[in-house]
């Protein structure tokens, strides 16, 4: 939750153009009121994380819009290497129609995390 209200705080409170839904990221269904959306921002700690991203963005984003994915890897897979994970993350976005853009490992301020970059071609 502290990083919602980070975000609420430090970005969408000063944007008139972004709107925030800080809710379960599941029900991709209740954040299409607005009609289709230039970017997703999706930021969870998920074992299917990237599943929950191309939900949301097939039902809201619109055609050519970007995806920002903050990819988790200790929530995916404790074991894994963490490259290996955002390796395989990128696999599953290319295959459901994104040009994966680029991958920006967050260490050292989030260990094991990664934003993963993506537009989508759908």
């Amino acid at each position: 939750m502290r990083v919602g209200r980070e975000f609420l705080e430090n970005v969408a409170k000063h944007r008139k153009n972004i709107v925030p839904y800080i809710a379960d990221a599941r029900a991709a269904e209740k954040f299409s009121g607005l009609g289709r959306v230039d970017v997703v921002y999706c930021d969870i700690a998920q074992p299917d994380q990237t599943e929950i991203a191309i939900t949301n963005c097939e039902k809201n984003l619109k055609k050519g819009g970007e995806l920002l994915l903050v990819v988790k890897a200790r929530s995916i897979d404790v074991v894994k290497d963490p490259r290996e994970v955002f390796r395989t993350e990128r696999t599953k976005l290319e295959k459901a129609g994104f040009t994966v853009e680029k991958i920006i490992e967050l260490s050292p301020f989030d260990k094991d995390h990664a934003l993963i970059s993506a537009r989508s071609r759908l």
